[in-house]
């Protein structure tokens, strides 16, 4: 009987852990790898891409952990319904959890080759810095642009040797689409208009798939991107419904649109329907569990 109290708290635990670790982001961490395998020669799916791909999820679930530990000052301020502020998980169980799932997908890596292992292991040094220096750091969203762009890394490690022209250029237009949506992101607290360029950055992916010669299924996917880019910055432009949170899960949802380009560039097509499962997965994910 005494038990009784403690087994309602059981889904709500749950919750908060899915909450802490954003869990319905994890399908574009998923098609970052599948990205960066195909930049790779890997075209379809193999064991070796599930395992990466399942590290990946792991470090960047780890890194959300981390992320409201080190800010669980601020959240107690700004956002004490949260998991770790409120007391529905506990710190200690929570920085247990991280240390286990990046010892974890480190392992996973191990499988994949020392090149993908080391590029893993920068990654998370990466995470690291940029949880514990993000909130006054001017440079953060170049960090953070940098964890996305040592996933494509990672997976391409993980089945070839050697850096290609299509992986820099594909992972620098990853990476400028992540520092524009991290800008409009630390934008969210300010009451004047975000700045135009990281707009600017967030279809540049878009204007490189147009040189790269693309096939009709290629076209299709470019007006996709373009469409929803262009529905997500609505909501950091137009003071009428300006909803900066809406805007970033929406262009996070969006990194899954700009990984089919990538595969559509590299003629994954067989992988292109994962891509866009993953995009509309995730919007229907973030109903439930926030991106943010």
């Amino acid at each position: 009987m005494s038990s009784s109290p403690v087994l309602p708290s059981l889904p709500r635990r749950l919750r908060g852990h899915l909450a802490l670790a954003r869990i319905s982001n994890s399908p574009t961490v998923v098609t970052n790898v599948l990205a960066g395998a195909a930049l790779g020669g890997s075209l379809g799916m193999s064991q070796q891409g599930a395992f990466v791909a399942v590290a990946m999820v792991l470090f960047y679930t780890a890194g959300m952990y981390l992320n409201d530990l080190l800010d669980l000052e601020i959240d107690r301020r700004e956002r004490p319904t949260r998991p770790l502020p409120s007391g529905l998980i506990g710190q200690a169980e929570a920085l247990g959890v991280t240390l286990l799932l990046f010892v974890l997908g480190s392992l996973l890596l191990w499988t994949a080759g020392t090149a993908a292992l080391v590029s893993g292991l920068v990654l998370i040094a990466l995470i690291v810095l940029y949880d514990a220096w993000h909130k006054t750091n001017p440079l953060s969203p170049v960090l953070m642009a940098g964890t996305r762009m040592l996933v494509y890394v990672t997976a391409f490690l993980a089945f070839t040797a050697g850096f290609t022209t299509p992986l820099l250029v594909w992972t620098g237009l990853l990476g400028a689409y992540i520092v524009g949506l991290t800008y409009i992101a630390k934008t969210e607290t300010k009451e004047n208009l975000a700045r135009y360029w990281p707009a600017l950055l967030i279809f540049l992916p878009a204007v490189y798939f147009v040189f790269t010669g693309p096939s009709l299924v290629g076209w299709a996917l470019l007006l996709a991107f373009v469409a929803w880019a262009a529905f997500s910055v609505t909501f950091v432009y137009d003071r009428r419904k300006r909803s900066i949170g809406r805007a970033v899960v929406s262009l996070i949802a969006g990194v899954s649109l700009l990984d089919a380009l990538v595969l559509a560039s590299q003629g994954a097509s067989n992988l292109i329907p994962l891509a866009l499962l993953a995009f509309a997965l995730t919007l229907f994910l973030q109903r439930f569990i926030k991106g943010t």
